[in-house]
C-alpha cells in the first residue's frame, strides 16, 4: 500500500492539487454504495499478475478492477480504494489472490485518480483523453474467466 500512497501524493502535486489527500485500503468497499456526499470511481482495466498460493501457478489479467470513493472537506480529501482478487482456475478450492502491479500501472491508475478528484470536487473541464489508458506490456493469454472473480468485481 505504501507504494500506492506514495505515488498517489506526488500524483497529488504534480497536478496542483493544493489540499492534502489520504488514500486508504477496504476491503469491504461496494460498488455503488457511497455514502452521501461522496463520490465513486472505477478503473475497470488494470493489467495485474497474480501467483497461486496453494499451486504457485502465474496468470495476468488486463481486467483487474479497482473501486475509489473519494470524499472532499474544505482543507482536505481522502480516497478509499478497494483492489479486486482473482482465484487461480487451476486449483479446486482456491483462495481470493491479491493482484500485483507494475510502478507505471500503479501510476497510470493514480493519474486517472486524481483527474476524477480534479473533475468532482474542484470543478475542473476533463476530457475523456484526460484519462490514460493502462499499457498491457506482456502478451496476456486466455479467456477473461468470470466464474474466478471476486463476486463484487462481476457486477462492474
Amino acid at each position: 500500500m505504501s507504494m500506492w500512497q506514495n505515488i498517489f501524493a506526488v500524483k497529488i502535486e504534480e497536478m496542483h492539487v493544493t489540499d492534502p489527500w489520504t488514500l486508504l485500503e477496504d476491503d469491504a468497499l461496494q460498488v455503488q454504495a457511497c455514502k452521501p456526499g461522496w463520490k465513486e470511481f472505477v478503473q475497470r482495466r488494470a493489467l495485474g499478475r497474480f501467483q497461486c498460493s496453494q499451486c504457485f501457478y502465474n496468470w495476468s489479467s488486463a481486467k483487474v478492477h479497482i473501486l475509489f470513493h473519494m470524499y472532499h472537506c474544505p482543507g482536505w480529501g481522502t480516497v478509499w480504494m478497494r483492489i479486486f482478487r482473482q482465484k487461480c482456475r487451476r486449483c479446486p478450492n482456491s483462495r481470493l489472490e491479491d493482484p500485483q502491479f507494475s510502478p507505471d500501472t500503479v501510476e497510470t491508475i493514480l493519474h486517472n485518480l486524481v483527474i476524477k478528484i480534479l473533475q468532482y470536487f474542484y470543478k475542473k473541464p476533463v476530457q475523456p483523453s484526460d484519462l490514460l489508458e493502462v499499457v498491457v506490456d506482456r502478451p496476456v493469454t486466455g479467456p477473461h474467466d468470470c466464474a474466478h472473480l471476486e463476486q463484487v468485481h462481476k457486477e462492474l
